[in-house]
């Protein structure tokens, strides 16, 4: 969503076009002409044996396997789109496409600008997403010409692997025109409904000790699996009466959810640059995160928002409990976030993709 909003503002000053290769929804009702899937089709078959294919070469190749090796389809697709449109800057768009193209295309278009623009927390991508295929995604990042991430955490892992990197906040998607007055007995909650890495079973912990009267209001998007479990959690730990889901929220009712909030809560495990937390900064929430390194960029350490340390449940519902006792405090902190929340604007984030596509 974030690629397509800022690919659309580009295209307002360059030929842009759109590539979508896991998945073809037009979510901005981008220019059909400009949008040009590169997914392949394959048969059920055809899956199966690429599994096997890569499971083979995992156990025969030192616990790892070369991933572009299993996109040749996608990869044919777009070298043709690239001499068709005569592409002359390529950006890959987070750490799937930038293992899975940017050293194949680099060897056959030599001349082309491969930008690298990766979204997640460097610790989950290295240590998890990446690592049956790390050497491949180290080559890739070394190869591409510049790498675009989103925190200074990210920008100090890259440098050493590619010293023309660059630190791109994500744009506010959601306008902001208004700030909450803060006199809400509700906690804002954004998330998709994801246990461990949004850290739902954390939220129920820190709900047991919240001030009585105030309740903290989910809004996010599940499976019916993902919202059954969820249930359960709260029905486990009696906090029913604490805990309001409302489901998926966008547009207006978004923007109520923050506005009819007074304190924004973060629970989650990792994220690189939530959304949600520059959301509820340009609505001028006080923000309490736990301190990955998303939170830590985006509330400055600490100085425009509430970190804690080590995932401690108990001290979350303190500072939490802090902020309800403490309207003055929760307009110290407000100030603070309006302030932070203009890095988001759009014109800023232009600026500095401007300066990356003309280096």
């Amino acid at each position: 969503m974030v690629a397509s909003i800022v690919g659309k503002e580009l295209s307002k000053t360059n030929t842009v076009y759109f590539l979508p290769f896991l998945e073809d929804d037009n979510f901005l009702s981008l220019d059909p002409k400009k949008m040009i899937p590169i997914n392949a089709n394959r048969s059920i078959f055809e899956k199966m044996w690429i599994k096997s294919r890569k499971t083979i070469e995992f156990l025969f190749n030192d616990k790892s396997f070369t991933p572009s090796k299993y996109t040749k389809k996608e990869l044919k697709s777009l070298i043709s789109i690239i001499k068709e449109k005569e592409i002359d800057i390529l950006i890959l768009n987070s750490y799937i496409s930038v293992a899975f193209f940017s050293t194949s295309i680099k060897k056959i278009f030599p001349n082309i600008k491969i930008i690298s623009w990766m979204h997640e927390d460097t610790d989950y991508c290295f240590n998890y997403i990446t690592k049956n295929y790390h050497l491949a995604f180290i080559a890739a990042i070394k190869l591409s010409d510049s790498i675009v991430c989103l925190s200074q955490k990210a920008y100090e892992v890259y440098k050493q692997i590619n010293p023309n990197s660059f630190i791109i906040y994500n744009p506010m998607v959601l306008n902001s025109d208004r700030k909450a007055n803060l006199k809400e007995n509700v906690i804002s909650f954004t998330s998709r409904l994801d246990i461990k890495i949004k850290g739902l079973d954390f939220l129920v912990d820190v709900a047991k000790g919240i001030s009585d009267g105030w309740t903290i209001r989910v809004a996010g998007q599940g499976t019916p699996e993902e919202e059954e479990e969820f249930f359960r959690l709260i029905n486990k730990n009696g906090v029913s009466t604490k805990i309001e889901y409302v489901g998926p929220l966008s547009g207006d009712e978004l923007k109520a959810h923050y506005l009819s909030s007074s304190i924004f809560l973060s629970t989650s495990r990792t994220e690189a640059l939530p959304l949600v937390i520059i959301e509820a900064l340009s609505y001028g929430l006080p923000v309490v995160s736990f301190d990955h390194s998303g939170a830590i960029e985006l509330l400055n350490q600490g100085e425009n928002g509430i970190l804690v340390s080590d995932f401690d449940t108990d001290e979350m519902a303190d500072k939490v409990n802090s902020l309800i006792e403490n309207f003055d405090l929760r307009e110290s902190y407000q100030k603070k976030a309006l302030k932070k929340a203009k890095s988001f604007e759009m014109s800023n984030i232009l600026e500095k993709w401007n300066i990356v596509l003309n280096s």
